[in-house]
């Protein structure tokens, strides 16, 4: 069942992926030169910089005995203004003492994501990662880490900001959910993201 989910999101990954790229023109009309045909098209200069995007999200957490840090970051490719497809990591720590015992553990993954944009302020949102985390049973702490691979979808809004930044608020769900792993990962339905992407 998880083979076959996850080669559907990568089927669906790579279709949008390749409608965008399809939709990019690195042509533009050349007007600059008024002895030249208004026909003329000249060939863009392609920088890759201008179509990569840098972001994701972090937050910290703190209680009376209790600390938690996350930064879960991305880096994407702009095909164009609907697709934006790319990978993404999660890292996350957490600390719990007590009189009686203290835990900490650490949790990183990462994998594939993809965003479309059908609408200006609208954002559909898939993801694939596979997760590595410690197994904890109680009291009992097995050394082995095991391994979580969430399928988040979902979407929300998006707002762009300037030029290059844009903000997302979206609510996913994990396809994947797995009872038991509340205190690992942070992928427990519904999810909440907010995420600042450059």
């Amino acid at each position: 069942m998880k083979k076959r989910t996850l080669l559907l999101i990568a089927f669906l990954m790579l279709a949008f992926a390749g409608r965008g790229f399809a939709q990019f023109s690195d042509f533009e009309d050349d007007t600059s030169n008024d002895n030249s045909n208004n026909n003329r098209r000249t060939v863009q200069r392609y920088r890759l910089i201008d179509h990569l995007r840098f972001g994701g999200e972090f937050g910290i957490g703190f209680g009376s005995s209790s600390f938690s840090a996350y930064f879960d970051p991305q880096v994407g490719y702009y095909f164009n203004r609907y697709v934006t497809a790319g990978i993404i990591g999660t890292l996350e720590y957490f600390k719990y003492g007590s009189n009686y015992n203290s835990v900490s553990s650490k949790v990183y993954g990462g994998g594939l994501y993809a965003d479309v944009h059908p609408l200006d302020f609208l954002v559909a949102h898939v993801e694939a990662q596979a997760i590595c985390y410690d197994n904890y049973s109680g009291n009992y702490f097995d050394p082995e880490k095991k391994v979580d691979i969430p399928i988040l979808i979902g979407g929300g809004y998006h707002r762009q900001l300037t030029d290059r930044a844009s903000l997302n608020l979206m609510l996913l769900w994990n396809l994947n959910a797995t009872e038991g792993l509340e205190n690992n990962t942070s992928f427990n339905n519904p999810i909440v993201r907010v995420n600042v992407v450059f």
